[in-house]
This record gives C-alpha cells, structure tokens and sequence, in this order.
C-alpha cells in the first residue's frame, strides 16, 4: 500500500501505477523507499481495521503522515438510511438463521434432522419420543418468543441493537433435553 504526493495532495496508488505512469524508467522488482521517493510515493503503514456498527460503516480514508510516517486511515461514517435498513435487514436475517442453527444443532444431538422433525414427534405413541418431542416444541416455541421479544425492544428503541447473534443468545432459553 502506497501514497503519492502531488502538489502537497496525498492520493493512495500502487507501485503498478508507478510503472503505468512513468513508462520511460526501468524500476526493479522491489523499489527502494529512495526511489520510491524521488517520484513522491512512500509506503503505507497499514493499521487495524475498526469494527464498523449498524449506524456506521467504515470507510478507508486518504493516509495521513504521522511521527514521520504514513499511515491508513479508517473512517466511521453513518449509514443513509437505505444503507442503515439494508444493514438492519442483513442482522435481522443472520440472528433468525442463527437461531434456527441452534434450535436444529440441539435437536441434532438427539439424531433428529432437526427441530423441526423433533417436533412432529410430539404427538406420537413411544413415550421416549413424545417426551423428546413436546421437550422440543416448548423449546422452540420458547426461544421464538424470547427472540421476538428482544427483536420488537431493539424496534421500538428501548433497547441497544445487538452487534450479532452472541450478543442475545444468553437470553434465548437453556437448550436441555429431560432427563
């Protein structure tokens, strides 16, 4: 990662478009910070990326020189409001998959497809199987409301958006088959 300084303007580019620009000189392979300064280009420190939120996105900034040094700079910017309720949207659809991931991984330790198929057995005649499936009924039906309870508080505001799934699972029910 790069910088090029023209007329005092900082402007990311590549050593590709060195070569593209300057067509008439032989670089090496690797040029040197020397030479890469005698046509105003310095290398770029790269710096972590921050973690963007529901209400902002994070955006790579022009590089600034700091302590003598070029360095990336990242940007939080808000989201229009399209973007916002796309990005809404995209959480929404992950913590339903999620949940749903969960609900089936439960019932998968039990050898059913999943918590669907567990609970069609709800209703049929081996106790050991009714008992497992009214089991996963109450734990679906129970983790839907939970889920849908915490969905309507993010909504209507009194409540924080959740960055992801693992901020809310701890409040979806204990996943537990009887004993």
């Amino acid at each position: 990662m790069y910088v090029k300084i023209e007329n005092g303007v900082p402007t990311k580019t590549t050593i590709a478009a060195l070569r593209a620009e300057n067509l008439n000189v032989s670089f090496p392979r690797n040029p040197g910070p020397a030479l890469l300064a005698d046509f105003g280009v310095f290398q770029v420190v790269a710096t972590e990326r921050p973690t963007g939120s529901l209400t902002h996105k994070v955006v790579e900034g022009v590089p600034a020189q700091l302590e003598g040094q070029w360095t990336q700079v990242w940007e939080l910017v808000e989201r229009s409001p399209e973007e916002l309720a796309a990005a809404q949207e995209k959480l929404q659809l992950t913590i339903v998959g999620a949940t749903q991931f969960r609900l089936d991984t439960f019932a998968q330790t039990r050898n059913y497809d999943g918590i669907l198929s567990a609970c069609t057995y709800a209703t049929g005649s081996l106790p050991a199987f009714t008992a497992e499936g009214q089991r996963a009924v109450e734990l679906r039906e129970a983790t839907w409301a939970a889920l849908y309870q915490i969905l309507d508080e993010v909504t209507a505001g009194t409540r924080p958006v959740p960055a992801g799934f693992e901020d809310i699972e701890s409040e979806l029910p204990t996943l537990e088959w009887p004993a």
